[in-house]
C-alpha cells in the first residue's frame, strides 16, 4: 500500500510551501515557480489554475502580474490543500474485496482499521499548517536535509 501524492498534488504543495518562505504579497510569474520549485514548465499552469480556483493563490495577469497567497498561509491547512489537488480522502471501496464501502457500515475485517487510520491522517493533516510546513522547509534547507525547492533529484526538470 502507498499513501503518496500525484505528481500534481507534489508540485502544488511545493508551490505553495515556496510562496509561504516568501514576505507577504510577493508574487512570482508561472516561468519563476517553474525553475524556484522543480515543477516542469508545462505543469505550472494547471496547478496554478487549480489553485486558483481552490482559493489558495491570488493571480493577477500582464506585464507586473503573478501569483500570490490568497490567504495568510497561517490559515491554511495541509488537508484543504491535499484536499483541492486530490480530493476527498473518502473510503470508496472495501479493501479486500472491491466492493463499495462506505464509513457507515462494515464490510471487512479491516474497515474499522482503515477508518481509524483515515481519521488519524485528516487530524493530522488538518492540524498542519502551511504556515508550519514553510517554518519547516526553512529550517532544514539550513540543514541542508533538502534542497531549495525541497526536491529530489528525480523531481527537477531537464533543462536545455
Amino acid at each position: 500500500m502507498q499513501l503518496s501524492l500525484t505528481k500534481q498534488g507534489q508540485y502544488g504543495v511545493r508551490l505553495l510551501i515556496h510562496l509561504a518562505t516568501l514576505p507577504d504579497g510577493t508574487r512570482r510569474t508561472a516561468q519563476e515557480l517553474a525553475s524556484a520549485c522543480a515543477i516542469p514548465s508545462g505543469n505550472v499552469a494547471t496547478v496554478v489554475h487549480r489553485l486558483s480556483r481552490g482559493g489558495f493563490l491570488s493571480c493577477t495577469p500582464g506585464r507586473n502580474g503573478g501569483c500570490t497567497l490568497a490567504r495568510p498561509p497561517s490559515e491554511i491547512s495541509l488537508l484543504d490543500i491535499v484536499g483541492c489537488l486530490e480530493g476527498s480522502l473518502d473510503i470508496s471501496h472495501c479493501l479486500l474485496d472491491g466492493r463499495r464501502c462506505t464509513d457507515k457500515q462494515s464490510e471487512c475485517a479491516l474497515h474499522f482499521a482503515w477508518v481509524e487510520g483515515r481519521q488519524a491522517a485528516i487530524g493530522s493533516l488538518s492540524a498542519t499548517t502551511l504556515r508550519a510546513a514553510a517554518d519547516r522547509e526553512v529550517e532544514l534547507r539550513g540543514t541542508g536535509a533538502v534542497g531549495s525547492t525541497g526536491a529530489v533529484d528525480g523531481d527537477r526538470p531537464r533543462s536545455g
